[in-house]
């Protein structure tokens, strides 16, 4: 489907609004068009009779004309902002609710700057340009188409003078509206690099002071800034280059028709009020005609923005409920992969052929160098990817046939890297069930031992959070995303390294929560702690996608296999390491 028909799904969607800015545009070019023949013929009138009482009607019938002229302005002014901002806004909708929709895979695919770029800065040149631009440039080509056929029911000899002039506009328009539309692509993707690093400003706050990198910062910000302020600047001179050259040669054109136009009314052969209403004409062209090819390289601009939407809102969605799916019921929380295989890349397996159990209730810690596939594991639990080959399955459901979202409603998941969002702790902590009571949600706080120091916070539970919630220390943060996930009472719960980097203190705090809360519930931990390990029902040692060795911490201390070179590699944390939090645990 190409970019106009994709577009003009949106704007029929409001048909009514369409329908109104036409026929205001009608209205308008009408009105437009009949006064300088209606004063042409008045001043013919004047000359042949030298009667006053015309003047006065005319100047009656001129005031009404423009008046409803005025009337259609407002009305189509009014329906194209109305129209190209709601197109807009069902634009960034739509975008927003694919990006919600894509599998996790498909964010390693794209930099979080560009989505945003274009969710935002293309869907405004969109607007700007394209949907504001197309409606005005409609009613331009009336308006020109108009004129013309006015010249030519006045004069068709001097219409030929401008006639030669047309083509060479149009040639005009096309050679820079194909330049503009190849710059406006790379201005665009300069502006995404902008916003791509002006988000890493925020989320690597911490780290670029830490190291002291600002200046490096600014100058990789100023760097990408000016790329894009040159391609901008090389679209600003295409266009001033190109609105001159028309005006210069529209202006040839009316000289040209003057010269003529003057020796045939000297002849007799052209009325003077023909004369006057033909270059009334022109003049009133002048406009449109400009606004004609200035809309075209606006045209060619927002063309070069939407296909970048496009490539946003057709990008694949990747995992989905497959057809006939049904909502799991309620767990018990054994868990079961059958001989899983799972690649990120072709032959990149990260799982290979695995096999084992949870039993309901059971807590299990997974451990492994990094790339063993502990997180891809836990992955698949929660629905994330499919496997490749085998199945997972949990009370008998195989995941495939089972809703997504139902599965998820039941499994808590703590990650590494806590997400904090804007609004209050309390909005943060019901996240996943925004009509939980204000006592559930302090149940919640004091399970995963959160509610002390959030009493303590300026307005408690109505406390407003920032960006990632960087005014709480990392322990306080981690805290209220266990509570997150307790409060929807889930049957399986899922750590993904909970405590890997935090201070002594907040360790022994999450770690006493994880205690608390994971009775009874089916638990999969995945930890560089010694700690966090050791109080498991099972240890599962993976290496390179394949389980090597499991059983209880004693157990494989005897055994002295892999999980006992770990330990001794000193690769699980026997003591955790002492840190200063950002705030007092």
């Amino acid at each position: 489907m190409s970019d106009t028909r994709r577009l003009a799904q949106y704007v029929l969607r409001y048909r009514l609004h369409v329908a109104g800015a036409l026929t205001a545009m009608l209205v308008v070019t009408a009105a437009g068009l009949v006064a300088p023949a209606y004063a042409g013929a008045l001043i013919d009138r004047l000359i042949a009779s030298r009667d006053f009482g015309v003047l006065n009607r005319a100047a009656l019938v001129m005031l009404v004309l423009f008046g409803l002229r005025s009337l259609g302005q407002y009305a189509q002014i009014y329906a194209t902002f109305y129209l190209s901002h709601r197109v807009v806004a069902d634009l960034r909708g739509d975008l927003f609710a694919r990006i919600q929709r894509w599998s996790l895979d498909r964010f390693a695919t794209w930099q979080s700057g560009d989505a945003i770029s274009r969710s935002l800065q293309d869907t405004q040149l969109v607007q700007s340009e394209l949907l504001t631009g197309l409606i005005d440039g409609i009613s331009a080509a009336l308006m020109v188409v108009g004129i013309v056929a006015m010249l030519l029911r006045i004069d068709w000899q001097l219409s030929l003078v401008i006639a030669l002039v047309i083509p060479l506009v149009l040639v005009l328009a096309r050679v820079f509206g194909r330049e503009i539309q190849g710059t406006a692509m790379r201005a665009q993707e300069h502006v995404a690099g902008l916003a791509g690093l002006i988000r890493e400003a925020f989320t690597g706050a911490r780290v670029i002071r830490a190291f002291a990198r600002e200046d490096r910062e600014i100058g990789r910000f100023q760097q990408q800034n000016e790329r894009a302020f040159s391609a901008n600047v090389r679209i600003g001179r295409m266009i001033a280059l190109q609105v001159p050259v028309t005006s210069f040669l529209t202006a040839c054109g009316m000289v040209v028709v003057l010269w003529v136009g003057g020796q045939r009314v000297t002849a007799g052969d052209l009325t003077a009020g023909s004369l006057v209403a033909f270059l009334a004409y022109l003049s009133l062209a002048i406009e449109p005609a400009q606004g004609l090819v200035r809309h075209y390289a606006g045209l060619r601009q927002a063309l070069a923005a939407f296909r970048r939407i496009r490539a946003l809102l057709d990008e694949p969605a990747g995992l989905r409920d497959a057809p006939g799916a049904v909502p799991l019921p309620p767990i018990v929380g054994h868990v079961r992969f059958d001989r899983v295989s799972f690649a990120y890349a072709p032959g990149q397996w990260a799982l290979r052929n695995l096999s084992l159990e949870a039993a309901p209730g059971e807590r299990v810690a997974l451990v492994g160098l990094s790339g063993a596939g502990k997180t891809t594991l836990v992955n698949l639990i929660a629905r994330f990817y499919d496997p490749a080959e085998g199945k997972v399955e949990i009370d008998g459901w195989d995941l495939r046939r089972v809703t997504a979202r139902s599965l998820r409603r039941q499994i808590g998941l703590v990650p590494q890297e806590t997400i904090l969002f804007r609004g209050t702790v309390r909005e943060n902590i019901a996240y996943a069930r925004p009509d939980a009571s204000l006592d559930d949600v302090i149940a919640a706080a004091k399970a995963a031992n959160a509610h002390d120091f959030i009493a303590q916070l300026s307005q408690g539970y109505e406390t407003l959070l920032g960006d990632d919630g960087m005014q709480l220390s990392g322990g306080q943060r981690q805290r209220l995303a266990i509570a997150r996930a307790l409060l929807t009472a889930p049957r399986l719960l899922i750590f993904d390294e909970a405590t890997s980097a935090l201070d002594s203190e907040s360790e022994a705090l999450i770690q006493e929560a994880i205690d608390r809360i994971a009775r009874g519930r089916t638990t999969f931990i995945i930890a560089h702690r010694l700690s966090t390990v050791r109080g498991a029902d099972r240890i599962i040692v993976l290496d390179q996608g394949s389980v090597v060795e499991q059983g209880r911490h004693e157990e494989l201390l005897a055994r002295d296999g892999p999980y006992a070179r770990l330990l001794r590699l000193q690769w699980l944390d026997a003591q955790p390491t002492e840190r200063t939090p950002a705030r007092t645990s």
